[in-house]
């Protein structure tokens, strides 16, 4: 009985604590958001790169699972995979149009991907020959 006694008296203190805490939350999940969309950018053309035009739902898995294990704690907390992809596809749209507006970008998405056979080799020391 007391501690219903305590709510009703300091209901509106309780109310305001628990505004606090939620507000702090979204704060620190939206701030958040805009770290993952960064990295995401980052994700979806490196992932255009390597797989190319026509392989969309490849190239979401990938990214997805690139992301998922970056993100942090909190994200993880309040982010469903439903929300993941749709931020994933709002970083495509933005990537696509910075890729539009920016040759440099569009260059190095076209540039083929390097595998790790196709790296160069470098020369050997002269001094070991």
């Amino acid at each position: 009985m007391n501690v219903v006694n305590f709510i009703v008296q300091n209901w509106d203190f309780i109310l305001l604590i628990v505004a606090a805490i939620a507000g702090v939350v979204f704060a620190i999940f939206k701030g958040n958001k805009s770290v993952v969309m960064k990295m995401l950018f980052s994700l979806v053309t490196e992932a255009e790169k390597e797989y190319g035009g026509g392989t969309g739902v490849l190239k979401l898995a990938e990214v997805m699972n690139q992301i998922y294990p970056k993100l942090p704690p909190i994200v993880k907390t309040f982010v469903t995979a439903e929300r993941l992809t749709k931020w994933v596809e709002e970083a495509l749209a933005a990537a696509k149009a910075k890729w539009e507006s920016n040759i440099a970008i569009a260059a190095y998405i076209e540039q083929p991907a390097q595998n790790a056979q196709e790296a160069p080799q470098s020369e050997p020391d002269s001094e070991a020959e």
